[in-house]
């Protein structure tokens, strides 16, 4: 079963506006070795879950990094287009609802790139598998 943070990665490599800006750079984690920007890192933040109906809300967080601000704000304004509101099976997973919960502007001196962290409530079930 996969877990809801690639499920969600395919959402976004699927979405018209997303998909355009990064192509295939969204990352678990941490960026390669020699990163081409934009760029997104994805990483959960926490994973609660009810322990009688299985459901969980998830908190994760996109950064998305560019080399100027504008660049950076549009890619975290199409995340956050692509995912809250979102409600659909896909796979073994049942996305109830997403929810953008926050952002806030930065920037790197050293690597001379700004970055924008988005960060997402993600309330879903794993569906059992037949």
């Amino acid at each position: 079963m996969p877990q809801i943070e690639s499920v969600l990665r395919t959402i976004l490599l699927a979405d018209t506006t997303v998909s355009p800006l990064v192509s295939t750079r969204i990352y678990q984690t941490r960026l390669p070795a020699v990163p081409t920007f934009p760029a997104v890192t994805y990483q959960m933040i926490d994973r609660p879950q009810d322990p009688l109906t299985g459901i969980t809300t998830a908190r994760i967080q996109y950064t998305c990094m560019a080399t100027t601000w504008a660049k950076a704000a549009e890619l975290a304004d199409a995340i956050r287009c692509a995912l809250h509101g979102y409600k659909g099976t896909t796979g073994d997973v049942r996305i109830y609802y997403i929810r953008y919960v926050e952002q806030h502007d930065d920037y790197d001196e050293t690597s001379q790139i700004y970055w924008i962290p988005v960060d997402v409530l993600v309330t879903y079930l794993d569906l059992p598998t037949t």
